[in-house]
């Protein structure tokens, strides 16, 4: 944060706060784990606050005095979780032998997205990935539905290792 902020006094260019997490569980939810769990400018300075903090409509103010978006990962605004059978382990839905992302179903979106636009932030989310093993069960291997469905979200944009496919999407 410190680097954006001092930053935003010497260019125009549009600055973007990238927000990580360590993990997503089961269920969906971001898992915040250390070194992951919050800003480094955090860490230094004994502040208590995470990467979820920030996301807050309060937090979102805050990254609007100093960058012009928001970079969140995209279980942020959307993640997937596992099924589980009867006997609470995982279930295998592609029938592969393990259980991997493709094995997880999308939950419905946070209100991320609304809420960094009327914060007046654009949203920028990261990464989408061409694998069918990166996607999960909902999307059938295709990675253009992935990207249209955050794009339809409102996304402005997506970072991609596959920019092919992001032009497709978009």
């Amino acid at each position: 944060m410190a680097n954006l902020k001092a930053l935003r006094k010497l260019t125009n260019v549009r600055l973007v706060q990238l927000v990580d997490a360590d993990d997503v569980d089961k269920d969906g939810g971001i898992v915040l784990a250390a070194p992951y769990d919050k800003p480094y400018d955090f860490v230094i300075t004994g502040d208590k606050r995470s990467f979820k903090d920030l996301l807050t409509k309060q937090g979102l103010a805050e990254v609007k005095t100093y960058a012009d978006g928001v970079g969140p990962w995209k279980p942020y605004i959307m993640s997937a979780r596992q099924e589980t059978g009867p006997d609470g382990k995982p279930k295998d839905l592609n029938g592969d032998g393990k259980i991997d992302e493709q094995d997880r179903i999308m939950r419905s979106a946070s209100s991320l997205v609304q809420d960094a636009h009327a914060a007046g932030l654009f949203v920028h989310t990261w990464t989408f990935r061409n694998e069918p093993r990166r996607l999960a069960s909902t999307f059938k291997g295709d990675p253009v539905a992935e990207m249209k469905a955050f794009f339809a979200l409102g996304v402005d944009g997506l970072f991609s290792d596959f920019p092919d496919t992001a032009v497709k999407a978009r």
